[in-house]
Parts: structure tokens; C-alpha cells; sequence
């Protein structure tokens, strides 16, 4: 019988020989009860493209089936299998989920026509780095993570704020109780190299304080000229039982993001005749003194007691800290066709760092009423965060005009000291207490109803103009009936409230933006096919939002960034599919398709330098009978078009590209029982195509075809 919530149970009995002797007596020898710890949620070593469970949405453990919202999982297997070693490539692989990279080292995320800028480690929400320019998350290496988890729509239940985007949730690794080592060389493309080891294993004879180390490093060259990215990342973990319900967990995560030749925006897309400029994919004006440093610390601190009843206690401690540091350059201009002059260098110069500690205590667990039983989850969060940042704001780094034919004169570094800096200070203060109910008001029918009330406070000095914002007792709403059409089939409803601070934003005075509020209505179909070894689902949406950040054309804030102001009458509607997990035995299959429309308050086309459609397809097949130690697969990336329209935003004479798709292939071989070799090659057929083309008039081109191989060893 199921003892608890995250408990197993299991009864055997030995079978009556029917063949033996007839003068032997049959004997049945009695029931054994094995129970003991699991978690449904773990993807490592399961080599599934799917998850058991998930509590990204609501805390409260359930299947994907069981879930009233869409959610992606990327699992370990699959990061493995295509060689996805940071989080912008898991991203770019999720379905529904659009990047848009507007240099070497700033991409943003899009999802359903919104910037995500929720993102959660363990569940617990964070703000690291910059969500606007991607700084923060997009080179965060993925050796740590169990599974990256993606929740579509609304998330203020648990975040407390947030746009109608998706929450993407980091799911660390975790000791285990016995010993386990692998390691990872890998070689590829441009010279890049990597190193990969993760170590586990009990500091006592009987497993109950253990511990896990995962290291990681990678250099090399790039398809961009002068360009050499550098990461270097450390994770530790302890876990000690205290008592045989009761575990503690203390942790620390380091990333050192250090290019150099980092770009800062694209090329000059146009010439002064109106045409188009055609760069090769390697050109970049990036100098040798041009860099964007980011380290990323956490540390964090967890205590869980779980009682006979079935209920979890659990309280989080995390502490982030982000420090930045950038000298960049860039072009503009419209150069002459003919002799290629007309560009001139801009550059910039940025510093900054913040620390964010987040404290969240949650109970969770069964109850009866009414002759049936439900689950609840209550809890509460508290967070605080202070950021600095000094800021030389963009400036001619020179009068020399720039030959866009051969990129050059370079530009020497500027004194960046001598010239003025433009300082802003930050304070965000954000608590909630959260709830959510698990009714099962039949044994077909669920219904998950809660809500989050926030207190939210900022303090903001943005170069001498100063902004204080406070917003108490602010409700974001939570409702999901779930009806399980039979055993294989559900059909859902939801409703997601929307409260999201703007603190990334800035008007022409410097200031933050004040908060967003909107709504997600969403019903959907969810399949689990095969015990629950593959999951599918459809899901239709519609969201609304007033106040939400609209960029200002040609305006800026006084530290020179782009200026937003809030907009009213925001809509967003769309659909998408989702396939993950196992078609058979040894074949695992991610499949998605998303299409949403998005328009602002005056029903122009909102965001049109997103595709409305992308698709995902990825798939891996290990050979059966005497070949069986190949595993091969095979994905495509399709995305529709997208524009800068003249006029709008930051462009002047707009840009567009074409649909197009992207074809990867990998293959993998057991040398031995403990040691693969692999091959993976992205961009097969080596399509030239545009991460982005007309903002401020310039164009960044995409990777072409490359390589990496890899030798993996696990003990």
C-alpha cells in the first residue's frame, strides 16, 4: 500500500512451481513489504526523454497529466545526447520558447509573444543577472542540472510576480547514496575544448551524509573573428539524514563567464544607397580589449522533515551574488558601396553587481474531507535585493571612418576612466505567502484553486532621480480543473493572474518602470501514453496585460539604454503541442509546435522581431541485436520569419528573415560497458542565417556548421 507521498511500495510472493515433482508440497511463501525513498522527479540515469512528476507550477507533485499548464522538460539524457551545455542551447531546444541573440553574449528569451524573466533554481525564484539582455542566464553552464524545467503561461503562484512568458526552473543534481563518477573530454569546431567531471558519493559507511562535485571547463576559438569565449564553473553539494525523516543540505555554485573579443551588437546592415550589406558569418568589429565578465555565485542552505502522516516541511536559504564587468565596441553608420567608408566605432563601458537572499519555508501534504482525500500546499517567501551599476554611456570612440569591406582600422581601447559614469542604485523587496488545494471532487474530476498575496517595495536612484514604489497586499490568482477523461487522456482549464515589477525597464528619466498586470486563460489536452513514458499534450491560450514595458523609438535613459514605457490593452493568443519521452524501447522522441499572434494596445503586431511559429523536433534510436551498443539521432529547428518593421523600435530601415530550418545529427558508441564515444554536428547542411536583422540597423549572423566530439566515462 502507498505509505506517503514520495514512498514506495512493493509486494512480491514466490510462484507455485506447477512442473515440479507431484510428491513435493507446494509451499507460498508469505508477502514481503519493501518501502523506502524515490523521487518521481529525477531524470538522471533514467535515460528518459520525460519526467514522473513535477512541482514547477503549483508545489504540489504531479504527473505532466495531471498538470493545468504547459510544461517542457528537458531531462539529463537529452542535454547529453545533444550536447546541450548551457542554458541559451536548452532554450533554443525548448519548444515554445524563442531567443533572440543580439551579440556574442546578450540573448533574451521569448515565450508566447513576452519576455521570460522568471527564472528558479529548485523552485525558488531569482533574478540573476540582467532577464533583458540574457547576461545572466545564457551562459550558465547545464553540468549541474538534473532537468531544466519550462512552465508556459503564468506563474505568479509561485514566483509572485513574472510575465505570461514561462518560468524556467534550474533542477540541480543531488548526492547519491552510493558512490558514482563520470568524466567528459570533448573536442570540436574552432578549436573549443571541454572538460566535464561530476563526482558522488557517501562520506559515511551507511550513505546517510553524502556528497557531490561537478567541475567544469571549456575555451577555444569561434566561428567570429577574435572571439574567444571562456567558462569556468564548480558546484558542491552536502546532504546529511539527521534522522531517517529529517535532511539537511548545504550547496555552492560558481560560474566565470570570461570572452574576449566579445561583440556588442551587429554589423551595419545597410549602405547608403539603400542596399543591403552581405558579410561573411565570421566578420566581427569585436577588439582585443572587448570583453563581458560575469561571475555568478549561490549559495544556499535546506532543512526538510518529512511526517508519518505524509506531510514535507521544508525551509530554503539561497543567496545570489552577480558581478559584471564590460568594455565593448561596436559600428554604425551607413557606410559607401563602393569604397566601403561611412562606419564609425561607438563604445561603452559597464560595472556592476548585486546580491539577492531569498528565504522560503513550505508545507505540504494529504488531508480527508468529506470522504475523499486532497492535497494542500501553503507556504511563504521572502526576498531581498540590492544592485549597483556605474555606467559610461555609448560615445564616438573615434572620427576615423571604419572600411566595412575589411573591418578596419581597429579601435584602440578608450580611457574609459576619464570619462564620466552615470551610477544607478537599486533596492527590491518583494514577500508573499502562496497557497494551493488539490480538491478531488470525484475520482475523475481535480480541481487546484490558490493564489499568492505579494508586498512588493522598490527603492531606485537612477543618476540623482530617485523612485520610490510600494504595492501591498496584491493578489495573483490560481485556478485549474483537471478532468481525466480516462486513464490515458485529461482534459484541463486554467487561470493564471499576473503581477509583474519592471525593474529591467527604465523610461527617458531613468526610472523603473511600475508593475504589469494581465491574465492567462489556457485549456488543454495531455496524453500519457506507455505507464507514463511518454507524454503529450495540445494546449490553447489567451492572455491579456495592461502596463507592459513598449520600447520607445529613439529614446534612451540617461546611462543610454533603450527607454520603455507601459502600454495598456496587450494581447497574446496561440496554440502548441508537445511530445516528450519514449516511443519504444531505446527510442526516445522530443517533438513541439508553437504559434501565437501578439498585439499591442493600438493592434499593431507586438514584438515582430519574434517568429510566430517555431517547431522542434529531436530524436534518438539505439540500434537493436548485435549493434546495439549505437545509439543514432537526428533533430530539426524550423522558425517562420520575422522583421524589424522601418520606423519602429530601434531600426530605421527595418531587416527581415526568411523561414528557415536547422538539421542536426549525433551519433554514439559504447567502446565498453563505461566508456562512449560520441559525435554530434549541428547546422548540417550549413544554412547562413540571421539571429537578428534591423535593430539600430545592424545584422548578427548564426553559427555555421560545426562539430564536437566527446569521450564519456562513468564508474
Amino acid at each position: 500500500m502507498l505509505s506517503a507521498p514520495g514512498a514506495f511500495a512493493a509486494e512480491t510472493a514466490q510462484p507455485q512451481n506447477k512442473a515440479a515433482d507431484s510428491s513435493q508440497k507446494e509451499v507460498a511463501l508469505p508477502a514481503i513489504s519493501v518501502t523506502g525513498q524515490m523521487n518521481n522527479a529525477t531524470t538522471e540515469g533514467t535515460g528518459s526523454y520525460t519526467t514522473g512528476e513535477t512541482t514547477a507550477a503549483t508545489r504540489l507533485p504531479m504527473t505532466l497529466k495531471e498538470t493545468p499548464q504547459a510544461v517542457t522538460v528537458i531531462t539529463r539524457q537529452r542535454m547529453d545526447d545533444q550536447q546541450l551545455n548551457t542554458v541559451q542551447s536548452v532554450l533554443e531546444n525548448t519548444n515554445g520558447v524563442t531567443a533572440r541573440q543580439a551579440d556574442s553574449e546578450r540573448t533574451s528569451f521569448y515565450s508566447r509573444g513576452f519576455l521570460i524573466n522568471n527564472v528558479q533554481y529548485d523552485g525558488i525564484p531569482t533574478v540573476i543577472g540582467n532577464t533583458v539582455n540574457g547576461s545572466g542566464i545564457s551562459a550558465l553552464d547545464t553540468a549541474f542540472y538534473d532537468r531544466v524545467e519550462v512552465v508556459r503561461g503564468g506563474s505568479a503562484l509561485l514566483t509572485g510576480t513574472g510575465n505570461p512568458s514561462a518560468a524556467i526552473n534550474l533542477v540541480r543534481k543531488r548526492p547519491t547514496p552510493e558512490f558514482a563518477a563520470s568524466a567528459s573530454l570533448g573536442a570540436g569546431s574552432w578549436d573549443t575544448h571541454r572538460g566535464m567531471g561530476d563526482v558522488s558519493t557517501p562520506l559515511t559507511e551507511d550513505g546517510r551524509i553524502r556528497a557531490r562535485l561537478v567541475g567544469t571547463y571549456q575555451d577555444g576559438n569561434s566561428y567570429l573573428d577574435g572571439y574567444k569565449p571562456e567558462r569556468k564553473a564548480f558546484y558542491g553539494i552536502v546532504e546529511a539524514d539527521l534522522t531517517a525523516d529529517t535532511t539537511v543540505s548545504l550547496g555552492y555554485d560558481y560560474q566565470d563567464i570570461t570572452p574576449k573579443g566579445a561583440t556588442w551588437g551587429g554589423l551595419p546592415l545597410w549602405y547608403s544607397d539603400g542596399s543591403q550589406i552581405d558579410y561573411s558569418r565570421s566578420k566581427s568589429y569585436g577588439q582585443d580589449w572587448s570583453h563581458f565578465d560575469n561571475t555568478l555565485k549561490t549559495a544556499f542552505a535546506e532543512v526538510e522533515h518529512r511526517f508519518d502522516n505524509g506531510w514535507t516541511l521544508k525551509g530554503v536559504f539561497n543567496q545570489y551574488r552577480t558581478e559584471t564587468e564590460a568594455e565593448l565596441v561596436s559600428l554604425g553608420g551607413r557606410p559607401d558601396p563602393a569604397t566601403g567608408l561611412g562606419a564609425f566605432p561607438f563604445a561603452l563601458a559597464s560595472e556592476g553587481r548585486s546580491r539577492q537572499n531569498t528565504f522560503d519555508v513550505m508545507a505540504r501534504g494529504p488531508f480527508e474531507m468529506l470522504g475523499r482525500q486532497h492535497d494542500l500546499v501553503v507556504g511563504a517567501t521572502s526576498s531581498r535585493r540590492k544592485a549597483s551599476q556605474d555606467d559610461v554611456a555609448p560615445f564616438f570612440a573615434g572620427f576615423t571612418p571604419i572600411n566595412i569591406h575589411t573591418l578596419s582600422p581597429g579601435t584602440p581601447r578608450p580611457n574609459f576612466d576619464a570619462i564620466p559614469h552615470i551610477p544607478t542604485r537599486t533596492e527590491v523587496k518583494q514577500s508573499g505567502i502562496y497557497s494551493a488545494a488539490r480538491f478531488s471532487l470525484a475520482d475523475p474530476l481535480k480541481l487546484i484553486i490558490g493564489g499568492r498575496l505579494n508586498y512588493y517595495e522598490v527603492d531606485d536612484d537612477a543618476n540623482g532621480s530617485t523612485l520610490h514604489y510600494k504595492k501591498n497586499n496584491e493578489f495573483t490568482p490560481y485556478a485549474g480543473l483537471v478532468y481525466d477523461i480516462d486513464s490515458t487522456y485529461s482534459a484541463y482549464v486554467s487561470y493564471t493572474g499576473i503581477f509583474n515589477p519592471q525593474t529591467d525597464f527604465r523610461d527617458t528619466t531613468g526610472n523603473v518602470l511600475t508593475p504589469s498586470k494581465g491574465k492567462t486563460k489556457e485549456v488543454g489536452l495531455k496524453a500519457a501514453y506507455l505507464d507514463g513514458r511518454l507524454n503529450a499534450a495540445v494546449a490553447v491560450f489567451e492572455t491579456e496585460m495592461d502596463d507592459a514595458a513598449q520600447l520607445v523609438p529613439g529614446a534612451f535613459t540617461p546611462g543610454g539604454a533603450n527607454a520603455y514605457t507601459g502600454a495598456d490593452g496587450t494581447k497574446s493568443r496561440g496554440i502548441e503541442f508537445d511530445l516528450q519521452g519514449e516511443l519504444a524501447n531505446g527510442w526516445n522522441i522530443y517533438a513541439g509546435i508553437a504559434h501565437f499572434t501578439a498585439e499591442d494596445g493600438d493592434g499593431e503586431r507586438l514584438n515582430s522581431q519574434l517568429p510566430r511559429t517555431t517547431a522542434q523536433f529531436f530524436t534518438t534510436y539505439r540500434l537493436p541485436g548485435a549493434w546495439n551498443k549505437l545509439t543514432l539521432g537526428t533533430g530539426v529547428k524550423w522558425q517562420s520569419r520575422f522583421y524589424q518593421a522601418p520606423g519602429v523600435g530601434t531600426s530605421t530601415l527595418g531587416g527581415e528573415q526568411s523561414a528557415y530550418a536547422l538539421t542536426s545529427v549525433m551519433g554514439r558508441y559504447a567502446l565498453s560497458e563505461n566508456i562512449d564515444l560520441g559525435l554530434n554536428v549541428n547546422n548540417l547542411f550549413d544554412k547562413k542565417y540571421a539571429l537578428q536583422k534591423g535593430d539600430f540597423d545592424t545584422v548578427t549572423y548564426g553559427a555555421p556548421r560545426n562539430l564536437m566530439a566527446t569521450l564519456d566515462y562513468r564508474y
